[in-house]
């Protein structure tokens, strides 16, 4: 499949590629960043009185570029302590409030591993903190301070709130990855982390809503809205973990093995008409390999619509010539329950399959439904 197509699918839009992985930013962080410039605007020309608009504008621009940036950054320590410790990362997701960095599989990861790289995306952001902090003196006019001293405040508020124990939030990862550690169990882990995200909603809720109306006072729009945008998403994760919809009960009971087609493993240079023998024979996917690299995949779509272009004879043409690359995503050690639905619905945007790999062997291909 093509980057576009799953730029397309996954309804984002790909800054740049680091390390094989697309970094992407979802078109709602737009949204966001106006709510938090028309909500910061105000307070930026009260503290720059008698500054031009343009001036207010620039340090307004500065701040939500910087927040952006820090975001980018607390995501690339994700991936970077990942790759340090034996994973490597597929996929970073910015959005303004905080991101999503998706790794790859590893044969030989360890909960305590998961820890540690969870923790180094609010680390990343202390420590910007603690720079920007010691830099505020050395701020040459009073728009640069403006800027600065709000990006220094940011920092510490994504470190905070992304450290607290609660999924999908990187301390509620932290959390769950300890508690397996410790016992062994890694849904009893998930559980303890999702009970942390509803205590985190609740503070949320508490906080700016039923804090302020207690108060006799009305919450301000902006951070009603702020509220319910980072509220929701981590009421829906823990809910989900602790199987309280009948969406995750469902997931709970997947299991793939039940759903792949075989796979049939070839080298490079098979001549695609041996490939085409494969797939009639029963084989779902047939998997091209150049040693122990997996270069690419071919398929029955694949394969009517490279026919329908008019090849040249068949016996002439390798697969490594024709196959499609198999991205990253579309590949998953989890077997069985919300780890193998979250695989599924990961591989669906970039793949029309899912190969699962036990043991270090492939054992199947699972049909995504992607087209």
């Amino acid at each position: 499949m093509t980057a576009s197509a799953a730029r397309r699918r996954s309804d984002s839009w790909t800054l740049f590629t680091l390390g094989g992985a697309p970094v992407v930013i979802a078109p709602t962080s737009l949204l966001l960043g106006l709510l938090i410039a028309g909500s910061w605007y105000p307070v930026v020309s009260s503290a720059l009185a008698g500054y031009g608009v343009a001036t207010v504008f620039g340090a307004v621009a500065a701040t939500v570029l910087g927040v952006g940036v820090s975001v980018l950054l607390h995501e690339l320590a994700h991936g970077a302590v990942g790759t340090v410790l034996g994973r490597r990362p597929v996929r970073y997701e910015l959005y303004l409030w905080g991101g999503r960095t998706t790794f790859g599989p590893s044969a030989r990861w360890r909960p305590w591993k998961d820890a540690l790289t969870s923790l180094a995306g609010p680390a990343t952001n202390l420590a910007l903190w603690a720079v920007g902090h010691g830099l505020l003196d050395r701020a040459d006019s009073p728009p640069t301070y403006v800027a600065a001293w709000a990006l220094t405040w940011v920092n510490l508020a994504l470190a905070v709130f992304n450290a607290l124990p609660g999924l999908p939030l990187d301390g509620g990862h932290a959390l769950a990855a300890l508690v397996e550690q410790l016992t062994g169990r890694r849904v009893l882990g998930q559980r303890v982390a999702a009970v942390g995200g509803l205590a985190v909603v609740v503070g949320i809720v508490w906080r700016w809503i039923l804090a302020p109306l207690l108060a006799g006072t009305r919450p301000d729009s902006f951070s009603l809205i702020l509220a319910v945008m980072v509220a929701w998403p981590i009421a829906m994760t823990s809910w989900r973990v602790l199987g309280l919809g009948r969406g995750a009960r469902a997931a709970a009971r997947l299991d793939l093995r039940t759903l792949t087609r075989p796979v049939a493993v070839v080298p490079a240079d098979t001549s695609l008409a041996t490939a085409r023998e494969q797939l009639d024979a029963g084989a779902g996917l047939v998997l091209v390999t150049d040693g122990a690299r997996i270069l690419g995949t071919l398929d029955g779509a694949a394969l009517a619509e490279l026919e329908r272009s008019g090849l040249p004879d068949a016996a002439a043409v390798a697969v490594s010539q024709v196959c499609t690359v198999l991205p990253a995503a579309a590949v998953t050690t989890q077997a069985t329950g919300q780890p193998a639905a979250d695989a599924l619905a990961r591989a669906r945007t970039v793949s029309r399959w899912l190969v699962l790999v036990e043991n270090g062997y492939v054992s199947g291909a699972v049909p995504t439904g992607a087209r």
